[in-house]
């Protein structure tokens, strides 16, 4: 996926949890860090390939030492970098999720950014190259029957619909949190 369908999709995904979870009016600060953040986590663990939007703006090129879709898209690469993650963000302030409640602002950014890089292992898991959620242990790839091609009319659409779905989520969301008069 491109990485503006990985943030799209993402985002709708998580959208959708909050509101089926009915947390979407308990904090909207929170809310909005979390959507945000997961639009960002979506796109980190291309931080691999040379071209990616991540790699380019990273102070370090990380394509030179790092194969695309190896340590970065497997669940080894997900536990480093949300364990690193957590590890950093509480040595500045503690990181506390509940999962029962919407979490501060500051907990908020680090979940967001740890649910959009494994949905976007999740995503790439469904395209046609599939994901080594093993490596570096094991090289198989796992594929899908329901696969797509990066950048082809099937990603597009799923790209699309989700963009709606963020639309028609986000007003759901304003709607929501008006005030009745």
């Amino acid at each position: 996926m491109l990485t503006k369908s990985h943030r799209i999709c993402s985002i709708a995904i998580v959208e959708l949890g909050l509101i089926a979870s009915s947390s979407i009016v308990k904090n909207p600060v929170s809310i909005v860090i979390i959507l945000a953040a997961t639009a960002v986590g979506a796109s980190l663990p291309d931080i691999d390939e040379y071209n990616s939007t991540v790699s380019r703006k990273s102070i370090i090129n990380f394509s030179l030492f790092l194969k695309h879709r190896g340590i970065t898209h497997s669940l080894l690469g997900w536990l480093i970098f949300s364990g690193g993650l957590y590890y950093l963000m509480s040595l500045l302030l503690p990181v506390n999720v509940n999962f029962k409640e919407i979490p501060d602002c500051w907990s908020s950014l680090w979940l967001g950014l740890v649910i959009g890089y494994l949905l976007h292992l999740i995503e790439d898991s469904f395209s046609q190259k599939g994901v080594q959620w093993f490596a570096p242990f094991s090289g198989k790839k796992k594929h899908h029957v329901i696969s797509y091609r990066a950048g082809g009319f099937f990603e597009k659409m799923l790209a699309f619909i989700a963009l709606v779905s963020v639309i028609v989520m986000t007003c759901y969301w304003i709607w929501v949190s008006l005030p009745s008069i």
